[in-house]
């Protein structure tokens, strides 16, 4: 679906833009000019001035969307995965761990690093996983129980295919 939202603004930079934005958050779109996320409406504006952009261009992105009936589904249909814990944490006395891996679509990477966690008697609270296609460095978050020690994030280190582990 990606890359047919690629190609269908491929000469309207701005609009990818948004476009992108608006998959990042999961906000949908239900109609020409109306974002949501979930039940509550999203001003074309706000989204406009978080990303740089004129109001006009973000209206202008919904019809577009509207336009196309696979790429109107597609955006009507999503929706947020929910709150992530990541900033608040600390808070918690929780950890967060983000992982980067050399490549993002080689399976069993997830599995790899649930399992060594898990291994080292740490409970994980969230697991959060950026879309490679979407995002430039996409990197996979894991808030657990406790914050990570020493021979746990080694062995987060070890798994193939890992290339940079940052506790926070």
């Amino acid at each position: 679906m990606w890359q047919q939202i690629v190609e269908r603004f491929n000469d309207m930079p701005l609009r990818l833009k948004v476009a992108k934005a608006l998959i990042c958050h999961g906000f949908h779109i239900e109609a020409p000019g109306v974002i949501k996320c979930r039940d509550v409406r999203i001003p074309l504006k706000a989204i406009g001035d978080a990303l740089g952009v004129d109001r006009r261009t973000v209206r202008a992105t919904t019809e577009d969307v509207c336009k196309d009936e696979a790429i109107f589904k597609f955006f009507s249909l999503i929706r947020p995965a929910g709150a992530s814990l990541e900033k608040v944490a600390k808070l918690l006395g929780y950890g967060v761990v983000t992982i980067y891996v050399e490549s993002p679509e080689d399976p069993g990477i997830l599995s790899q690093v649930t399992s060594t966690i898990s291994g080292h008697g740490v409970s994980i609270r969230q697991v959060l996983a950026e879309d490679a296609a979407i995002c430039e460095e996409a990197c996979l978050k894991v808030v657990t129980e406790e914050p990570m020690r020493g021979a746990a994030i080694e062995a987060l280190t070890s798994i193939p295919g890992v290339n940079r582990v940052i506790l926070e």
